[in-house]
């Protein structure tokens, strides 16, 4: 009676650590890295949790995505670089000055930190995604006892970057067809993304009406659903919910109370 299970039980010990971890242990993997690289403002541990971000991801395989995300996302960081070094309000120490132009150590270090927090978010967000699937996360996530249209609302953030990604590919090969927006040189690559920005956030916001009313026509709005049950052997699930709800809750009561101690 119990070589089925026995037997289901070995197959899921010999897959890959990302298979046996569930989709909301994952999920608050990615929420506590978050947090914790906003409780720190030092450069060196915001190196520290980017670096830490990294090997995850790599050990789970699945880097290929975070590279793509984090090239969609440098021009966004070069340009907080370049802004708060220039007009950072606490400017005072002069670190470089380029052609007249001079560049501060305090909007520089600012700058940086943000754009690490940045890469932290990205590579957590990475990991979540490519190690679980929509279906997945849905179906765990309504078997838990989340309601669908949260569910709905949770999936469509988390995989909005790679929609939108996948969309200014689109565009930009569409732009190159017709001999529009040719790019040799890297600034000439920076520079491509911003005639992009407008008609990727238009195709993006149809896209998801699109599939909001996919959704409606399929009956997602009906009171009879039922939430399909995943087949998925996870370990240790409460155990890692509760640990990493806990490990969330401090952080964000540790970063309260550093705020709320500037005012005191």
């Amino acid at each position: 009676m119990n070589e089925p299970n026995s037997i289901l039980q070995g197959s899921v010990a010999h897959r890959g650590w990302t298979s046996v971890v569930d989709p909301v242990t994952k999920l608050l993997m990615a929420l506590d890295l978050a947090l914790l690289s906003f409780c720190f403002t030092n450069l060196l541990v915001e190196i520290a949790l980017v670096f830490v971000a990294l090997v995850i991801l790599l050990i789970s395989k699945a880097g290929k995505l975070a590279v793509h995300a984090i090239e969609f996302s440098s021009f966004l960081i070069f340009t907080m670089l370049i802004i708060q070094g220039l007009f950072y309000s606490h400017n005072q120490t002069l670190l470089v000055s380029v052609v007249g132009i001079r560049f501060y150590q305090e909007g520089l270090l600012y700058a940086a930190t943000m754009g690490c927090r940045i890469f932290v978010i990205i590579l957590a967000t990475s990991f979540f995604m490519t190690t679980t699937t929509v279906s997945e996360n849905s179906k765990y996530l309504e078997q838990v006892g989340l309601s669908y249209k949260a569910v709905y609302v949770l999936m469509s953030v988390c995989y909005i970057l790679p929609e939108m990604m996948a969309n200014m590919k689109k565009i930009q090969m569409a732009q190159r067809a017709r001999g529009i927006n040719q790019q040799k040189t890297i600034l000439e690559k920076i520079k491509s993304i911003l005639p992009v920005l407008v008609p990727l956030v238009i195709k993006t916001l149809y896209q998801s009406m699109e599939r909001s009313i996919a959704l409606r026509l399929r009956g997602f709005n009906s009171p009879h659903r039922v939430a399909l049950k995943s087949a998925n052997l996870y370990r240790h699930e409460m155990v890692n919910h509760r640990g990493l709800s806990l490990l969330a809750i401090i952080l964000i009561g540790w970063k309260l109370w550093i705020i709320g101690s500037k005012f005191i």
